[in-house]
């Protein structure tokens, strides 16, 4: 089982690939229908966009990030607990960018054995850089000896 204190200095602190995201309008309203949303103004966008962007528009995709940690489909890495923080509507064709950076991780044991939890904060920014939502994730890895 790969060291703890190695991981550590690894990985906290890593600024992950930047990233560019940008919704269309029909996805927009694929989305809304698919949600059952309320009507949202002209061009806004329902804010689990935020989620959307800070996973789909980072520079890394999931098995990426997860390689980082030594982990892989198989191991069966899990979502631990999400908090989404939006500023600002976003919009319909904006330009928003993505940067990410693994902010800790810290190993557990639980009733089914050994994990870590890996957490990482994306905060996504529109065209003039002003930021417009932060999420942050923590990832749950089992670890097997």
């Amino acid at each position: 089982m790969i060291d703890i204190d190695e991981l550590r200095e690894r990985l906290v602190g890593m600024q992950l690939p930047e990233g560019q995201y940008r919704v269309l309008d029909f996805q927009s309203w694929l989305h809304a229908d698919a949600l059952g949303s309320p009507t949202l103004p002209e061009g806004v966008l329902h804010p689990m966009w935020v989620f959307n962007a800070a996973l789909s528009g980072a520079g890394i995709t999931v098995d990426g990030l997860f390689a980082l940690a030594d982990i892989t489909m198989d191991d069966g890495p899990m979502g631990g607990e999400m908090e989404m923080r939006q500023v600002r509507p976003l919009r319909v064709g904006e330009a928003l960018t993505v940067r990410a950076t693994i902010t800790d991780i810290e190993r557990k044991q639980g009733r089914s054995g050994i994990f870590d939890r890996m957490t990482s904060e994306a905060t996504i920014s529109d065209e003039a850089d002003e930021v417009v939502g932060v999420v942050t994730n923590v990832y749950i890895f089992p670890r097997r000896a």
